[in-house]
């Protein structure tokens, strides 16, 4: 008997499940809480509890995380340099530092301009010290990738960090987005680097000798080594896995799958067992990527999403994830004390943070010399364990606002603990796994503020909740549809689904023609008061909360390499823009000979990076040509080469 073990390291929880390899069936199951702080726990504790007697039965690690969409969204990761060669224009990047310097290549590939090595070599001398990895982007460089190679020979001489060219990333023009894609591929290496060491560090000390891959946001397969260099390509890794393990759970056909984590509610459309891949490149929180991912969305929506109150009394859920009060109650009882001694007076007002916000440290080694002053106190101040703001403004004399926290919570250096929606269900009593106590002050606190009761108040929060989740549903059923994002606002959406209000002069008929769903730890009470609002059909299947890790195990290996060919009039000669390089060609016979030799050998290094030794080639030809006219034939324009590599990941171990 042969298994396979599938393991989800969500923002909140870690799931694991041991599938057989024949039948599909799920034999265990078990799910832990994600430790950031240390994620071998988290990893070790959910393997652990599956009480695997015969190891070697296990011939395949399938991995899936949501670790880096988690980075994306909530603007965390390393700091990262970015130099750009020769911008066109000036945009705004995910980066710590950018630099420009000068260097023209054509879309051509023709270099117009020398490369100022004098000035990358300032930049970099710069940055020494500052960037824990470097992205380098140049105009352009799809066609030719020389600069961006000579940049980051220069930064391994002088920086030694992990260097990222986004040429490498993507063949596809569009300099922002292919720009964009390099730097958070930059900033996303040391947490998957993190997890990775994590994940294999517990199967050696369990024992487990068996090839690891990971889930990229297509649904495809990586091995672990690869992923290491493109942790960008695991950018929905999360909902790829959900869609995957939606569509094996559920034995449904079409389906819009729903999969509500700690962190976020990514939501993905299957029609007839096919999962369509967005061509333009992945959304993910404000950046437009060029990521080959699912056709998915993601909202800021979870289990642990912060709750905050504006002046209003209007109830904001996410995208910033927060540790649930009753969560980190359980381990630092002396938190409720601490929270029931202090409060706010009734006529102040905080405005960037709320009354129940507390922080706790979560890194340990950390640079101090970088800090201000404040920002070192407040790291020792919660060596003892977590403390609420109000602790903190009261032991260093400072206004709750002006508290020195963002750079902190940004760095990751200490995480948020506050009012959550598993708080809301802990104070109701739906779900009462951790510290009751705590969440029911939050409410009654926050209840106090907006003039309800506390009965009123947790009615009004779960409502305003399912309405998010409603409105995000609707919103992605419309965005498949074809409408414009841009034009839906949270007002019109209402409007669609919500027949409670007073006086309304039309209804409109919502129908969704598929089921909803629904998978993730939470899914089962929330999706219940969105199936009654909506008045739709909802799923939730067997193993619902280890979907993901379900989804891990059913990816396969499918990748492909492209080259173009074009014809340049001026000089008369035929050009190949290959991965590696760029090579001119007196004849297009010659071109297409060699591009395609090279293609297969491109293809044969790619297949070894992926931990591939069976797999299968096919090569795609697409010919563009200006159509003759008055007996004048047609005129070769371009001529598009792709080999595609597809292997059965049973091929690699099972």
């Amino acid at each position: 008997m042969k298994w396979k073990l599938g393991i989800d390291t969500g923002g909140s929880y870690t799931d694991a499940v041991l599938v057989d390899c024949s039948t599909g069936e799920v034999i265990k199951k078990a799910k832990a809480a994600t430790t950031k702080e240390d994620l071998n726990v988290g990893i070790e504790s959910a393997i652990s509890q599956l009480e695997i007697d015969q190891v070697k039965n296990i011939c395949l690690v399938c991995l899936s995380t949501t670790l880096a969409t988690n980075a994306v969204i909530e603007e965390k990761g390393a700091a990262v340099g970015l130099v750009t060669i020769d911008e066109p224009d000036h945009h705004t990047y995910p980066a710590a530092f950018r630099f420009n310097v000068k260097g023209k290549i054509n879309v051509k590939g023709y270099e117009i301009s020398p490369l100022d090595l004098q000035s990358a070599e300032q930049c970099l001398t710069f940055m020494k010290g500052k960037v824990e990895a470097l992205a380098i982007s140049g105009y352009a460089s799809v066609r030719n990738p020389s600069y961006e190679r000579q940049i980051k020979e220069l930064s391994d001489k002088i920086l030694g960090i992990p260097v990222v060219c986004a040429h490498e990333l993507t063949n596809v023009l569009g300099y922002y987005e292919r720009t964009v894609t390099a730097t958070l591929n930059a900033r996303l290496i040391p947490i998957i680097k993190e997890l990775i060491a994590a994940t294999k560090g517990v199967l050696k000390r369990k024992g487990i000798d068996a090839t690891l891959v990971i889930i990229k946001g297509d649904g495809n397969c990586m091995v672990d080594s690869f992923a290491e260099e493109r942790p960008i390509e695991t950018v929905l890794s999360g909902p790829a896995a959900s869609a995957l393990g939606g569509m094996v759970l559920s034995n449904e056909n079409s389906m819009i799958v729903a999969d509500m984590g700690g962190t976020t509610l990514d939501i993905v459309p299957v029609v007839n067992r096919e999962i369509p891949v967005k061509s333009c490149g992945a959304v993910v929180g404000s950046w437009q990527t060029r990521v080959k991912a699912m056709k998915s969305r993601s909202f800021g929506l979870g289990g642990d999403s912060y709750i905050r109150m504006d002046h209003t009394g209007s109830l904001n859920f996410g995208p910033e994830r927060a540790v649930p009060l009753c969560m980190e109650a359980e381990k630092n009882r002396t938190l409720v004390e601490e929270i029931k001694k202090m409060s706010l007076c009734s006529n102040y007002h905080i405005v960037g943070r709320q009354e129940m916000d507390c922080v706790s440290l979560f890194k340990d080694n950390v640079n101090e010399e970088l800090l201000e002053p404040e920002e070192r106190e407040i790291i020792e101040l919660l060596k003892d364990g977590s403390h609420s703001l109000l602790y903190l403004s009261e032991a260093l004399n400072r206004d709750i606002d002006s508290l020195k926290i963002k750079k902190l919570l940004e760095l990751s250096i200490i995480q948020l603990i506050s009012l959550t929606p598993t708080d809301i269900l802990h104070a109701t009593g739906e779900y009462t796994q951790y510290n009751r106590e705590i969440s029911r002050i939050a409410v009654n606190r926050m209840a106090n503020r907006s003039r309800m009761s506390e009965a009123e108040f947790v009615e009004y929060a779960e409502a305003a909740f399912t309405e998010r989740i409603c409105s995000a549903l609707v919103e992605s059923l419309l965005a498949e549809q074809g409408i414009d994002e841009a034009y839906l606002s949270d007002e019109m959406l209402r409007c669609v689904f919500d027949r409670e209000q007073p006086n309304r002069l039309a209804d409109f008929n919502l129908k969704f023609n598929v089921p909803i769903v629904g998978i993730g730890a939470p899914a089962k009470i929330w999706f219940e008061k969105v199936a009654e609002k909506l008045r739709c059909r909802v799923i939730v299947p067997q193993n619902s909360e280890v979907a993901n890790a379900v989804g891990t195990v059913s990816g396969n290996i499918n990748e492909a390499l492209e080259a173009l060919i074009r014809y340049d009039s001026h000089i008369r000669k035929y050009i190949a823009h290959l991965p590696r390089r760029r090579v001119v060609f007196e004849t297009l016979e010659e071109a297409v000979s060699f591009t395609e030799k090279e293609l297969l050998l491109c293809g044969k290094d790619f297949a070894e990076k992926l931990g591939v030794k069976k797999y299968q080639t096919c090569i795609f030809k697409d010919k563009t040509e200006t159509e003759g006219c008055c007996g004048v034939p047609n005129h070769f324009v371009e001529l598009k080469i792709k080999v595609a590599i597809s292997a059965d990941t049973k091929n690699m171990s099972c």
